[in-house]
């Protein structure tokens, strides 16, 4: 295998990985506008979906550095990770961070 082989694969690779990470990103997303939707707060098909998607990408490059951060370099648990980061969205990751935060300086945010 010559070196443009080599970086070809590389290149597919992380397509690839990028592209798993995008869609399990946007699984957690639309986990939680079913629950939004059954609970009467929206409806299925409504512009809600269009930022679920932007906010899924976002979501997602935030989960795949923390999965990097914990050592999680590939597998199902790294995909748990963005899922679970990706259900929670953008508010729920404030939290989480702000509660980490306080812990370590004794309650100041």
């Amino acid at each position: 295998m010559d070196a443009l082989d080599w970086i070809w694969s590389q290149l597919r690779h992380l397509a690839d990985l990028v592209g798993l990470q995008l869609l399990a990103a946007y699984i957690g997303r639309l986990l939680y506008h079913v629950g939004e939707v059954q609970q009467g707060r929206r409806r299925w098909w409504s512009r809600h979906l269009v930022w679920e998607l932007i906010a899924a990408v976002g979501i997602a490059l935030i989960a795949d550095g923390v999965a990097s951060w914990a050592g999680l370099v590939e597998g199902e648990v790294r995909l748990a990770v963005v899922v679970g980061l990706a259900y929670l969205g953008p508010r729920g990751v404030q939290d989480i961070v702000l509660r980490i935060v306080a812990a370590r300086t004794g309650g100041r945010a």
